[in-house]
């Protein structure tokens, strides 16, 4: 540009190669930033997967995290110790570059294929970190600039390390180790003395383990490992249950405890991960710790009317939230040790932000002109040093990532965890912090909230194929990205209801008085038809083949039974202007009443249910309790059917009445027009919308106990599933993998 000129202070080269050498100094300069954005966007957005379901999010956070940990810095170190020029500022940029190669602490792996291959990514992760200080210290002349190198060869040798131990601690081999301890301690645990019956609205003889678990120790014959509960050090739910000081009274106390909750829950739902069996599976107070803890208020329970539905969610949740954390972060490695292992890392932070600080002053003061025909800087016609600018840049995003990393880390469902335990063994010192972490807990999501939806008589037309860019990016991409099959046109997802919550927490819990009981879920759906007073007409529809039977016949009649209500609806506006308006005044007051609400709820739980189970089929069949190789096969055979039977239908009244007029026919989708014939035959006194509501909450809990406990927390990094949450749920009230997958249902 006329108005730029880059500055040389000894022999000027040739004119080719001097626009050359700015060429690539300007490339290398344009690396650093991107890496180093890269880095920051993977701190900040790193937590962002488990409330975002967008694929295309998903998409470029792997390709950011794919950049950033492999591309960038092998294409930046070449390009700095290549380069047939020298810069003074190259030891900062080497620096960086270390400080970036072990990943940010909210984003240690992509997914649980990383975990796997721990060994392979840390070889990698080493070697490039190693050639790079190599070539480095070689190509650097100074003493200052080698200085620099060693103390990010120091900080960067712990950053690996952290994730390499991180990635190792959340394969399977590394589970079945780690929680072997927790399954010989809950094969026991029982047998602690309690004085009187456990009480679950108090933890009274819940000696479940929250932290301070060191001194184990193992005696013949058995081996299993022995923990003395009474050492103070360590912690239990019914130690945090009976502290009574300031912090853990009231509301706010009630929440911080349920944080702990969350987390003694997360170690036992990890045995799930390492093939141990849940010995206490069988007890009667495991059910009494899910029946009526969890859904009651402390000490409230035996007097409470109204049952707290959401105190169940919210456990969950955080639980989840632990599982994410354990999976794709580095807290689980950062808090493993107590504090120890957080104070070094805040000592690490502090030091890197002084670093930075002091390198800025250093830079501010840097003469980067050079001083002999191999060093290249750029500088504009006003004296502008454009690397001095750059190498600013760099450094307060370096700056705001190492911030924002703390940040995350204080205020983490970790850190607060470990205060309660502090304060619960007379640690008082900092006690306001863990309110000011739930305040800022409260600003975010634990998952997204929402439920998928699919529908197959909307959706059974749907080729992929057809259109010819779709078909253009499934060919080059088809490694990277799942290829959809026919019928595969997903729906907005939808707000997870409130009333979807709590219909499927009344049908788990069911009447107050059989709460001490387990339930058990042998009978797909016939329960809540026995409750309804239909089973003899229905009960036939939950004796089918496999459960991705029962979920389609169901879903085809559910969506016949919802465009029969939309037509009456419609046929209603036909009528005279006079008869409308008197339909409107007297439906103004029937809204107003209990009867036309409950109806209203009943018609939200079906549908979003009936929706929900049917995108698990079509897109999710590792979440349910089939066979998910058998679920896509009959899922792919309904498809085709649905498009022979209605492929001349030009509009949806045709294909309902070409549906219901099938007569009688082994088909899924006739069979299904057969079950929605019999609803809208119901006789006066029996809703079909409860049937329907009712039916569709127990068919939940009856798919959730799924079998792949890592298909479970694949779905954590894509926005979370209403089924994960019912699946931990039902793993701590000992339903573990009751569903039949063939022909005994």
């Amino acid at each position: 540009m006329a108005h730029h000129r880059h500055a040389f202070n000894c022999s000027v080269p040739p004119y080719d190669a001097r626009k050359e050498a700015v060429k690539r100094l300007a490339f290398i300069e344009l690396n650093m930033v991107l890496m180093v954005s890269g880095a920051v966007a993977l701190v900040v957005f790193g937590s962002c997967r488990r409330y975002c379901s967008n694929v295309l999010f998903d998409k470029i956070q792997w390709m950011n995290y794919f950049l950033v940990t492999n591309v960038l810095f092998t294409l930046t170190v070449g390009e700095m110790v290549g380069a047939p020029f020298r810069n003074v500022l190259f030891a900062v940029w080497g620096a960086i570059l270390l400080n970036t190669t072990g990943g940010a602490d909210s984003f240690s792996s992509y997914g649980p294929a990383d975990n796997e291959q721990w060994k392979s990514v840390t070889a990698q992760t080493l070697f490039r970190s190693l050639l790079m200080s190599t070539l480095l210290g070689y190509a650097l002349t100074t003493a200052y600039g080698k200085t620099i190198l060693v103390i990010s060869i120091l900080l960067s040798a712990k950053r690996i390390d952290e994730r390499a131990v991180a990635l190792k601690m959340a394969t399977k081999s590394s589970l079945a180790r780690t929680t072997k301890n927790i399954a010989d301690f809950m094969a026991g645990e029982h047998e602690i003395p309690v004085t009187g019956v456990p009480d679950p609205t108090r933890m009274k003889g819940y000696n479940y383990l929250v932290s301070g678990d060191t001194k184990w120790t193992a005696s013949p014959p058995s081996y299993h490992h022995h923990l003395e509960v009474r050492d103070c050090q360590v912690v239990t739910l019914q130690k945090i249950w009976q502290c009574d000081r300031s912090l853990l009274t009231g509301e706010s106390g009630q929440r911080l405890k349920d944080i702990c909750l969350s987390f003694a829950l997360f170690r036992l739902l990890c045995r799930r991960f390492g093939g141990h069996p849940f010995s206490e599976s069988s007890r009667a107070k495991t059910w009494k710790l899910v029946g009526d803890g969890f859904f009651s208020k402390e000490g409230d329970y035996e007097s409470s009317k109204e049952v707290d539905y959401e105190r169940a969610f919210r456990v969950i949740e955080v639980e989840l939230n632990f599982l994410f954390d354990l999976f794709y972060t580095k807290y689980a490695v950062i808090f493993k040790n107590g504090q120890g292992l957080q104070k070094l890392k805040i000592f690490n932070a502090v030091l890197l932000l002084s670093g930075c600080c002091v390198l800025g002053l250093l830079i501010i003061n840097l003469d980067t002109y050079c001083t002999n025909y191999e060093e290249v800087t750029l500088v504009t016609a006003n004296k502008i040093s454009v690397d001095k600018v750059v190498t600013t840049i760099i450094l307060v995003l370096l700056f705001l990532m190492e911030i924002a990393q703390l940040l995350l880390l204080v205020v983490s469902n970790w850190a607060t965890m470990l205060w309660i335990c502090n304060y619960v063994r007379k640690d008082t010192y900092f006690m306001f912090w863990p309110k000011i972490i739930m305040f800022c807990q409260d600003r975010f999501k634990p998952w997204e909230r929402k439920l998928g939806q699919y529908s197959l008589l909307k959706s059974f037309n749907r080729n992929p194929w057809r259109l010819k860019f779709e078909c253009l990016l499934m060919f080059l991409f088809s490694g990277v990205i799942d290829l959809p099959r026919p019928g595969q046109k997903g729906k907005a997802r939808i707000k997870l209801p409130e009333e979807v919550k709590e219909a499927v927490m009344i049908s788990l819990r069911g009447d107050k008085k059989e709460s001490s009981e387990r339930p058990r879920l042998s009978n797909i759906g016939e329960k809540s038809l026995g409750q309804n007073e239909v089973s003899n007409e229905l009960s036939w529809a939950c004796r089918l083949d496999t459960p991705t039977h029962v979920i389609l016949v169901w879903h085809v009649a559910t969506s016949l039974c919802m465009f029969h209500e939309r037509s009456s609806t419609n046929s209603v506006r036909d009528k005279s202007l006079w008869h409308m308006a008197t339909s409107l005044c007297m439906f103004g007051e029937s809204k107003r009443s209990p009867t036309n609400s409950v109806k209203s709820n009943n018609f939200i739980i079906a549908s979003a249910l009936s929706g929900y189970c049917s995108y698990l089929v079509a897109f999710a069949p590792r979440l349910i309790c089939d066979n998910p190789i058998v679920c896509e096969f009959i899922f792919d055979m309904v498809i085709k059917e649905a498009g022979e039977i209605l492929q001349n239908c030009n509009s949806e009244s045709e294909m309902h009445e070409k549906i219901l007029g099938g007569g009688e026919n082994e088909t899924i989708i006739y069979k299904g027009a057969k079950l929605a014939e019999e609803l809208l035959q119901l006789p006066n006194g029996k809703d079909k919308w409860k049937v329907l509501a009712d039916f569709w909450a127990e068919l939940m809990l009856f798919l959730a106990p799924s079998g792949d406990p890592m298909a479970h927390v694949e779905h954590l990094a894509k926005g979370g599933e209403f089924v994960t949450h019912l699946w931990a749920l039902l793993s701590h009230a000992g339903i573990l993998n009751e569903c039949p997958t063939s022909h005994d249902v």
